[in-house]
């Protein structure tokens, strides 16, 4: 036994010190901020101290470990639990134009890539450089579910912790979901190909999943019975097992009521949980996809707010309100019809996020291809004409999205225990003019006092 001794004190040495390593892992310390929980609450004159990306305390009355880097807030600054894109395409490769495609020699059966369907690409495989992650950051966004653009079936879902760089963003979590879309395959008159109708398109999808469950039948069969002739091994069938299997949602980005339902039949027929991406027009089913637990990560690129409307609430604000008023009554009964319609619409797209939460769906965010110099503007108009809040606000960007996302145990609050991703603003996110001044994601800060 005795030649055993040195070799587990080495053991045990070198184990202490990994451990006194990790302990002594310098902490960062925020003080005198204002701290924006999700759920509305908020504490003033706060501290939170992060260590190794984990919140160690946080609340107004904090001991400060010896060792930590402090940051002083000096009472003007506002903290918000990172914001959460529930499905962006940020980092992802650039699509080829249509007329950069080649012709096919029988576009009635092409290639798996040409029809759209790309289910083993992974968004952490393929990331390139991107504006956007800054640019993502400083609008307060510390995480994000990503996936390759594409078509049908375009890819992986991937969730990723953040930064201003594309080479610093680092995976959170894989294998999330699969992306879907009704989208038909890329290409126009002459360099087409099959799918190119949506008829076609969920035809296709049938077909490509039968097809996944029947090479996973040959396998099976395969090895319990050798001598049996060999599958022939395919990874964009085999990277669909997870949805055939039901072991993964699919996240499928939809708008019109209509496309939905057709969601509802292909849910119906092959058992998949499913996710609505953007979904402009479900409040009209909100009440099915209550009852199909079918959660929503809601899009808010709006269209644009009807420009008499527009002129009509900037008139309200202004001393030219009843030279304006004087003008709308001039107009013709039929413009007038056609204007109540056209606000109508409007309307039920900008509240659609409310009804659904009136309706008990899950909501959280997903930019769903929204430029991001838009999003303020949007979020104002949530606030002023879609009936949220702006504590619904932020939990629908934070905590809601966590939770449909599956990271709710570690993202989307600001908690002794969570993950350190958190976003630092000059005054209260509502506000004008408002700025994040610095972003902090998975317990790295980042800067940008000129934001």
């Amino acid at each position: 036994m005795r030649k055993y001794i040195p070799f587990l004190v080495l053991l045990f040495v070198g184990l202490w010190s990994l451990g006194l390593q990790a302990q002594t892992t310098p902490a960062h310390a925020l003080t005198n901020v204002t701290i924006h929980q999700a759920d509305g609450s908020t504490t003033e004159s706060a501290t939170i101290v992060w260590r190794n990306g984990v919140i160690e305390s946080i609340g107004s009355n904090v001991t400060i470990p010896f060792d930590a880097y402090e940051i002083d807030g000096g009472d003007s600054l506002h903290v918000y639990p990172g914001f959460i894109d529930g499905l962006a395409i940020w980092g992802s490769p650039d699509l080829p134009k249509s007329q950069d495609l080649p012709k096919l020699d029988n576009p009635g059966n092409p290639p798996y890539d040409r029809a759209g369907i790309q289910p083993e690409r992974r968004p952490s495989e393929l990331l390139k450089d991107d504006k956007a992650f800054e640019s993502a950051m400083k609008a307060g966004f510390t995480t994000a579910a990503l996936y390759p653009n594409g078509y049908m079936l375009p890819g992986q879902v991937e969730a990723f912790y953040l930064a201003s760089s594309s080479e610093d963003v680092a995976l959170l979590k894989e294998k999330l979901a699969l992306a879907g879309s009704f989208d038909e395959a890329p290409g126009g008159w002459g360099s087409g190909a099959y799918p190119s109708t949506l008829m076609g398109v969920m035809a296709q999808f049938r077909q490509v999943m039968f097809d996944a469950e029947a090479l996973q039948q040959h396998m099976k069969y395969f090895a319990q019975n050798p001598e049996m002739p060999a599958p022939e091994r395919d990874q964009v069938l085999e990277a669909l097992f997870p949805l055939v299997n039901q072991e993964t949602p699919l996240y499928f980005e939809v708008d019109q009521k209509e496309h939905i339902e057709r969601l509802f039949k292909l849910q119906d027929e092959f058992g998949f949980d499913a996710v609505i991406i953007s979904g402009k027009e479900a409040y009209a089913k909100a009440d099915e996809l209550k009852k199909r637990n079918i959660p929503v990560l809601a899009g808010i690129d709006f269209t644009d707010m009807p420009k008499w409307y527009k002129k009509q609430k900037e008139a309200e604000e202004s001393d030219k309100e009843k030279e304006e008023k004087a003008k709308v009554e001039e107009i013709s009964d039929e413009e007038q019809a056609y204007r109540q319609k056209q606000l109508e619409a409007w309307k039920a797209e900008v509240t659609n996020i409310k009804k659904l939460l009136d309706a008990g769906v899950s909501v959280g965010y997903a930019s769903a291809g929204l430029d991001l110099k838009e999003l303020s503007e949007k979020m104002e108009i949530l606030l002023d004409e879609g009936g949220l809040t702006e504590n619904e606000l932020v939990k629908l960007m934070t905590s809601n999205t966590a939770s449909i996302l599956g990271i709710s145990q570690t993202h989307g609050a600001l908690e002794k225990g969570k993950n350190a991703s958190f976003s630092v603003f000059s005054k209260p996110m509502a506000e004008e003019k408002a700025k994040v001044l610095h972003a902090i994601s998975n317990g790295t800060i980042y800067e940008f006092e000129g934001n």
